[in-house]
C-alpha cells in the first residue's frame, strides 16, 4: 500500500538549501527545520554530509547519511584519528564515524542491498536508549 501523496507532503519537507558551516550557523530556516525534525537524511548531499553529521550530532537529532562523494581537494583539512588525511571513500566513511567517537557517541554502519557507495552512517540521536 503506498502513502498517499498529501500524507507524504504533510509528514515529509525537503529544504533546498546550501548546507555547509556558515548556513548550519546563520541560517533561521535551517535551524527551525532542524528543531522541527524528527530525523535528517542525507543521500548523495556531496560535500553536505559532513555537515549534517556535525549538526545533527549537535542537536541531538537522529541521522542517516549515504556518503558519496569525498571532494579530498575542497575539505583539505579532514584529518583521520590517526592523522593521515581524509582521500578515500572509505576513508571519509570512517572520518564520519570518528565524529561520533570524539563527542561520545555510537554511530552505526549498515551496507545496504544496492551496488556502488552502498554504506549508511547511522546516529540514533540522543533517544537511543528508548
Amino acid at each position: 500500500r503506498h502513502l498517499g501523496a498529501s500524507i507524504v507532503k504533510e509528514r515529509l519537507r525537503q529544504l533546498q538549501i546550501y548546507f555547509d558551516g556558515i548556513t548550519t550557523t546563520n541560517s533561521q530556516p535551517l535551524k527551525d527545520a532542524i528543531h522541527k525534525c524528527d530525523l535528517v537524511l542525507g543521500m548523495h548531499a556531496d560535500g553536505a554530509v559532513e555537515w549534517i553529521v556535525d549538526i545533527c550530532l549537535e542537536a541531538g537529532k537522529p541521522f542517516v547519511v549515504v556518503p558519496c562523494c569525498v571532494f579530498p581537494n575542497f575539505f583539505p583539512g579532514r584529518r583521520l584519528l590517526i592523522g593521515s588525511p581524509v582521500r578515500t571513500w572509505e576513508q571519509f566513511c570512517d572520518y564520519l564515524m570518528e565524529k561520533g567517537e570524539k563527542k561520545g557517541h555510537v554511530l552505526e554502519r549498515h551496507e545496504l542491498p544496492f551496488q556502488g557507495r552502498n554504506i549508511a552512517i547511522v546516529w540514533r540521536g540522543n533517544f537511543a536508549a528508548i
